[in-house]
This record gives structure tokens, sequence and C-alpha cells, in this order.
């Protein structure tokens, strides 16, 4: 009788383990990915794509919700404060989780703290650039320009603060000149000032400049580990192997979210992100499809935090 007790009641722990791990599991109500940014751009678009796969994988109702403004810190501080129960989703990249920590001394947000991460959605890839009558032909003539032109050794970049912002200070370090910074409202004027020969190097993510190379402008190199194009290199390959870096997209979560209902989303996202019409149109933006585990995506933040925060902070920049 009591070995039967015994049984009886390990089997009981067993199923009401079970329960209490599949409750875990549960995602209750409709789900949402905030995307910090406005509707039609490239962020925007991608979350748009994860969302339509998520609704099958989760078996909910997935929402794409935009919360623009003040550089996506807007969007950011209203899902910090959204139920951690696995409803909200939130699209993040370097801007929000690398720079600003850095150079905005009062932040409503803590990377750390406040969230926790999904998994790694699209990565892609920097470039610089010149204007097509630039007597600049490839990446060794670009350092060596700068070397010789300092005081004309200037670059655009879509914004200031950006990653391409300091992404240009990188390249600068490699010809061992300090070169001046030119912010421009977004990637289309930053293309325009290049066209019209107004600017004598531009730095952006490949994909924003991809389309004008090479009659509009010319690419010169990519800063990440494999080409895009045939005819553009990747620094790396031209002989700069320091001169190295890449932006992302994320999908984290509030900070609190239990762990098994964050590996779930994490599945159902990585399933999302490499299915073949996703990857598909990935790619077709200039960009390379992710799909990772929360640690991997860990990873991924500790160690662009250890590229880029130094060279931000020897910048001294500062947002206010």
């Amino acid at each position: 009788m009591r070995r039967c007790c015994v049984g009886l009641l390990v089997v009981m722990m067993v199923v009401l383990c079970g329960g209490s791990m599949l409750s875990a599991q549960e995602i209750k109500g409709p789900v949402k990915i905030v995307v910090p940014y406005p509707a039609g751009g490239g962020s925007d678009v991608v979350a748009r794509l994860i969302a339509d796969k998520l609704k099958d994988s989760l078996g909910q109702t997935v929402i794409v919700e935009n919360k623009p403004g003040a550089g996506g810190r807007i969007g950011t501080e209203y899902a910090k404060g959204q139920p951690a129960d696995g409803t909200t989703l939130l699209l993040v990249n370097p801007a929000l989780f690398v720079v600003a920590p850095v150079v905005f001394s009062k932040l409503a947000y803590d990377p750390d703290a406040d969230f926790a991460p999904v998994s790694l959605i699209q990565v892609y890839q920097f470039c610089a650039s010149v204007p097509p009558a630039s007597p600049i032909k490839d990446v060794k003539g670009l350092i060596e320009w700068i070397k010789k032109n300092p005081n004309q050794a200037n670059y655009g970049s879509p914004a200031a603060g950006s990653l391409p912002h300091f992404f240009g200070l990188m390249i600068g370090k490699a010809a061992g000149v300090e070169m001046v910074h030119s912010s421009y409202n977004g990637s289309g004027p930053l293309v325009t000032a290049l066209i019209g020969n107004q600017i004598p190097i531009g730095v952006d993510a490949y994909d924003a400049q991809s389309a004008y190379h090479p009659d509009k402008i010319r690419i010169l190199a990519t800063a990440g580990t494999s080409r895009k194009q045939p005819d553009i290199p990747t620094f790396k390959e031209a002989g700069f192997p320091e001169i190295e870096g890449v932006g992302w997209n994320a999908l984290v979560v509030p900070a609190k979210t239990p762990k098994p209902v964050i590996d779930k989303l994490s599945a159902a996202v990585a399933k999302a992100v490499q299915s073949a019409d996703v990857v598909e149109k990935i790619k077709g933006m200039g960009s390379d499809p992710a799909g990772t585990t929360p640690e991997e995506c860990s990873a991924v933040f500790k160690k662009d935090r250890e590229r880029w925060v130094p060279i931000i902070k020897a910048s001294g920049f500062k947002a206010e």
C-alpha cells in the first residue's frame, strides 16, 4: 500500500509539473510586435514579414504596432511597460541598444535590466562609397587619399549618432586621420549629396546604397565577412580586417517574461525567419536573415558593445 501511495504521488507530481510547464509556455491573447519607427520603413517591413509567419506558429493573432518618435526611444520605453507575458515583442537595433545608452545621459530604459533577448532576425552590412567621378577607385586608394588629404577628408552618414557615423570614424582611424563627419537627414539625402559630388565619402548600410551602384555612386567595400556583390570586396579582403561592422534587427521582450515563454517565442521567430519566402525577401532587401536562440542573440549584443562603445566614447559625441 505504501509503495502504491508513493508511486501515485510521483505520478501526480509529474502531471502537475508537466501542467505547470505547459502553463508557463502558454501565451494568452493577441501578440504584438512593437516597431519604434514609422510604417513603411525597412524595420517595419521585416516585422510584418515575421508577424505573418508567427500567426501560424503561435496560433495567435499577431499584429505590428508602430510607435515612432525620438529615434525609436518612445516605442522602446512603451514596450518596457507592457505585460511580461509573451504578448509584446519589441524590434530593436544597435542605435537603441548599443549607441543610445552611451550618448544619452538620461535614458528611460536599460537594455539589459528592462528587456530580455528573443532572437536576431536580420543582419546588414555597412559600406563606404564615393561619387562616380571620384579618383578613388578602391579601399587602398581611399585610405591613401584620406592620408594625403586630411583637410578634405570629411564623410557623410544618414544621421549623427548612427552606427554609420561611428563606422566612418573607424575608417579614419585606419588611415590615422580624424575625419570630419557631416550628418544628413536620412539615406536619401546622403545619396543625393554623393551623386552631386557634394561630399567625397559616404558611409551607410549597404542596402541603402546598393541600388545606386555602380552608375550613380561607387561602393568601394562592405564591412561584413562575405561579399554582397561580385565586384564589391569586403574591407578584410581589401587588406583592412580592422574595418568591420554590421547592423542588425532583433526582437526582445520585457525583462520579466518567463524563460519558457521566451524560448517558445525564439523558436517560432527562428522558424519564421528561416522560411524560404522570408529568406528570399530579406536577401532581396540587401541583408541576411538570422534566427537565433536568446543566448546567441545576447552574445551579439555583448560583442557589439565591446566593438562600438570605445569608438563612441572616444568620439566625444553626446546627443543632448
